[in-house]
């Protein structure tokens, strides 16, 4: 079963009465089709919008409106007249077996050309989605003169700086924080330049489920501003849970140090390269000195690992058992660490923090695996106390007493 949304701004839609018999269609139409005549003679389901509205605007006022339907069937959201974005509009219904859950089915470049790079086939149809950037909202491989600005202007509205994150501010303010850290944590997007997709209906349940709640607030925001729908209609894809893209960090050298003691083998042993890039980001904050990289001074990171390794070596004497079990929990932390699981490692390191305090290679730990997960701030208290030995404890409560046991996640 196929559902045909359309979103009619005053586009002649006589092409609906082509649409195979499998499909129900939904006109949701505004008042800029006012003294144009439907002129369809299939049933449909007509939805009628006072004010203008755009075309995302008509989508979400479905979205509000609808209930959860079949898993199995989907939803064609479709512009009021999808043959111009879509020549093949017709063929690719045709084929809809081969769609993905979240399928782009426009087939034209944002300026309305046909695309150059047709890399994306159904059957032997051609679509184009368009990657994009997601700070700068640009696609890959050409400029978007109109988003370009739009990024920059609401940058400027909301007073962010180089380094904040549009996006992730704005799905924020649109009550979907969930998202905003998704948004935030991936590079790269994909968008239908034609806003013509697909979406099985498993998947617009689950969203209204989770964020159906928000669509008010989403609504109230859209219409605070001209350009905050355009930003919307640019993560519908993402929206409906096609994954965004990271881009993997460079590979990176061991960081040895010769701080001339069988500590460092163990402090030394944390190999995860993309960990390793979101923990010298999160050091990368901290207040110098000695954080920068200027001629041969060490970095951040080697600093907080010859603190820790120096400290250990300075810990007082303890019972066998005592010290074998911390032994014991800290070799799990750092293991968990190396093999990616960052949470269990978390859950060790703690515990044995609960246990010694001044236990430096399990705080080490501990904070790696926070700034892995993306807890920067809780990162930067552990890192603090490294970097600082002596000082007073922080002001927050210690992160140990997050958990009583190492749990592993099933």
């Amino acid at each position: 079963m196929l559902n045909i949304v359309v979103a009619r701004r005053g586009e002649e839609v006589r092409w609906i009465d082509e649409l195979p018999d499998h499909c129900t269609v939904t006109v949701c139409t505004d008042d800029a089709s006012i003294g144009v005549p439907l002129d369809v003679t299939r049933h449909i389901q007509l939805v009628r919008l006072p004010g203008q509205h755009s075309t995302g605007e008509l989508y979400l006022s479905h979205l509000r409106r609808a209930a959860a339907g079949p898993a199995e069937s989907t939803t064609v959201f479709c512009p009021g007249d999808p043959l111009a974005v879509c020549p093949d509009f017709f063929a690719l219904l045709d084929i809809s077996a081969l769609w993905g859950e979240v399928q782009p089915l426009s087939q034209t470049s944002a300026n309305g050309e046909p695309a150059q790079d047709a890399r994306d086939w159904l059957a032997d149809l051609p679509v184009a989605p368009v990657r994009f950037d997601l700070r700068s909202w640009t696609p890959l491989g050409g400029f978007d003169k109109t988003m370009h600005r739009a990024q920059q202007r609401y940058r400027q509205t909301h007073q962010l700086d180089d380094h904040g994150h549009p996006a992730t501010h704005f799905f924020e303010a649109c009550g979907l924080d969930a998202f905003a850290r998704t948004v935030g944590g991936h590079d790269l997007g994909v968008r239908d330049s034609g806003l013509l997709f697909a979406v099985r209906q498993s998947r617009i349940n689950d969203w209204l489920a989770t964020c159906g709640p928000a669509l008010p607030q989403v609504s109230d925001w859209l219409r605070q501003d001209p350009a905050h729908p355009r930003i919307w209609d640019q993560f519908w894809l993402h929206l409906f849970g096609l994954p965004f893209v990271r881009l993997d960090a460079l590979p990176r050298p061991d960081l040895a140090l010769d701080v001339g003691s069988d500590d460092d083998a163990l402090l030394e042993d944390f190999s995860l390269s993309r960990a390793l890039a979101t923990i010298d980001d999160t050091l990368a904050r901290l207040a110098p000195p000695p954080l920068t990289r200027r001629d041969h001074q060490p970095s951040a990171l080697q600093v907080a690992r010859a603190v820790a390794a120096a400290q250990a070596r300075r810990a007082p004497m303890e019972s066998t058992e005592s010290r074998q079990a911390l032994a014991d929990l800290s070799e799990r932390a750092a293991q968990a660490f190396r093999v990616g699981d960052l949470q269990y490692a978390v859950s060790c390191a703690q515990l044995a923090l609960k246990q010694d305090a001044n236990h430096t290679s399990s705080r080490f730990t501990l904070a790696m695996a926070l700034s892995a997960q993306g807890e920067r701030e809780a990162a930067l208290e552990q890192f603090e106390q490294l970097l600082n030995a002596g000082a007073p404890a922080s002001r927050h409560p210690p992160v140990s007493d997050r958990t009583s046991a190492p749990v592993r996640p099933q």
